[in-house]
């Protein structure tokens, strides 16, 4: 059997497989394909538009794609459903879908019917509806007729084919300056109280399930024995949550910083260049200060800096909070950014503060009035006026899924206020984000290692590694695919526009 990965690219709130992030939905595919020792190759989707790939030569086609979270992207165009359809509809061998398109917890209600789903779906002969490794599994083992699409992996199951699955990294075009998005658990502790109102994760995974940290470190230590330098932890919804006490008890669970030191000096012991976390819950950090100062110290000590933790704090507004139970207060955001601000905001070797908060806001959501948008603009003009950092503000509208409590009626009531969105986001990125960007990055700073990927008219266009990079324009003529130190000398809304720095 000769088999094709075709990873169309996922984008979730837990985890990134847009380059240049390589996602796990395709490393442990083949992980379970390598276990089995079926001949296999991997393609992305802009390299395969861009190629002429013979498919008649392979027996297997796996196809990986789906979004939570769509946005803009620098250097890469994800593929949709109908066009990893379009492409399967002309193999004649086993199809296979995989990723965020697959489960049935990840199917968007806007941007199609389900009538045009469940067309395109019909062109696969299995639709991992489950974990896409354990449905693959199944059908090497048992074939076709057996195989249980709904079935979820174990991370004993995992460990194996975590490691197996590195040896893809080569494979990938962009290869050796690719992240490695790394899983540390799975599920949320707010599953107690079936968590927020727009979330998939506790509905899909329940209560949380740790990995353990040395099956996390000999996954990391395979991918950097094949030349992976730039790692993410992430694939969780909280990472100060990480094996946290009495999380099947708790919602918001007291923080063990003994495992958390334990996994990140043993990551830190491989030498990254860029050993970056992603989500954070500010209701843990504020709730639990004691232990949470502790985990912020280890993760400004063992991790790179330019480092974020992403808060999911969605608004500002009480009554939106209560009525998605939301459970984190304006209070405890603020006090969580203060914490992080006073530990990670000294300047590191990058250029950039070692540890800084990024906030995510969520517009659409039930209870939420043309007020909402006032206060969570206070909110956000009190923490600058507080003379406090944040790295980045996400400003979007929900999505509504098929197994949250958001519906497409919440959603036709946030459309009549579009243009209230649309004018709120433009007022943030000029009367806060620039300002913000100035005070992270102030003129003069040195930014380390800005890799440059594109060329758009008579600019060159960068970014470093790591979650949430900068982009980074120069007039001065690179090359591209080269590293270079940058000086901030101006800057847009949310980019920087730098000299090169000899």
């Amino acid at each position: 059997m000769r088999a094709l990965i075709l990873d169309g690219y996922t984008d979730e709130p837990a985890g990134l497989g847009v380059p240049p992030y390589i996602g796990t939905y395709p490393r442990y595919a083949y992980g379970v394909l390598d276990k089995y020792r079926v001949e296999t190759d991997y393609i992305t989707i802009d390299k395969f538009r861009s190629s002429k790939i013979d498919l008649e030569k392979y027996d297997l086609l796996i196809c990986i794609c789906g979004f939570h979270t769509p946005g803009k992207y620098l250097n890469a165009k994800p593929a949709d459903l109908k066009e990893m359809a379009i492409i399967a509809s002309k193999f004649n061998g086993i199809k296979i879908l995989g990723g965020p398109a697959a489960t049935r917890f990840g199917s968007s209600q806007i941007g199609g019917t389900l009538k045009d789903e469940k067309k395109y779906k019909e062109v696969f002969d299995i639709v991992a509806e489950g974990d896409l490794e354990a449905v693959l599994e199944d059908f090497l083992k048992f074939g076709l007729e057996r195989v249980d699409n709904k079935r979820y992996r174990s991370y004993e199951e995992l460990r194996e084919i975590a490691i197996r699955g590195a040896k893809i990294v080569k494979k990938h075009p962009n290869f050796p300056y690719i992240i490695a998005e790394i899983e540390s658990y799975r599920g949320c502790p707010r599953a107690l109280s079936k968590g927020c109102s727009f979330c998939v994760e506790p509905r899909r995974f329940g209560l949380p399930k740790f990995r353990d940290e040395k099956d996390i470190y000999e996954e990391v230590k395979a991918l950097s024995e094949e030349g992976v330098k730039f790692f993410r932890v992430g694939r969780q919804p909280c990472i100060y949550s990480y094996k946290a006490i009495d999380t099947e008890k708790e919602e918001v669970p007291k923080p063990n910083v003994e495992a958390i030191e334990k996994l990140f000096k043993s990551l830190s012991s491989l030498k990254p260049r860029v050993l970056h976390i992603d989500n954070a819950n500010p209701a843990v950090i504020a709730r639990h200060e004691e232990e949470s100062r502790e985990i912020t110290k280890i993760l400004v000590k063992y991790c790179t800096s330019g480092n974020v933790a992403a808060f999911g704090v969605e608004s500002f507004d009480e009554k939106v909070i209560k009525a998605n139970n939301l459970l984190t207060t304006p209070e405890d955001t603020l006090k969580a950014i203060e914490i992080l601000n006073e530990i990670g905001g000294e300047r590191g070797e990058t250029g950039l503060p070692k540890l800084l908060p990024g906030i995510n806001l969520l517009f659409g959501l039930k209870g939420e009035s043309k007020k909402t948008f006032k206060i969570n603009y206070e909110y956000l003009k009190l923490i600058y006026d507080k003379g406090l950092m944040l790295r980045r503000i996400n400003i979007r509208q929900v999505v509504p899924f098929y197994s949250t409590d958001i519906s497409l009626k919440d959603v036709k009531k946030a459309e009549k206020r579009r243009e209230l969105f649309l004018w709120f986001k433009k007022k943030i990125r000029e009367e806060i984000d620039n300002k913000m960007l100035r005070r992270v990055v102030p003129k003069g700073t040195i930014l380390k290692d800005v890799f440059m990927e594109v060329k758009k008219d008579n600019l060159y266009f960068g970014r470093q590694f790591g979650s949430y990079p900068l982009l980074v324009g120069v007039k001065d003529k690179v090359e591209l695919k080269k590293f270079y130190d940058v000086k901030v000398v101006d800057y847009g809304m949310r980019s920087i526009t730098g000299e090169i720095y000899l």
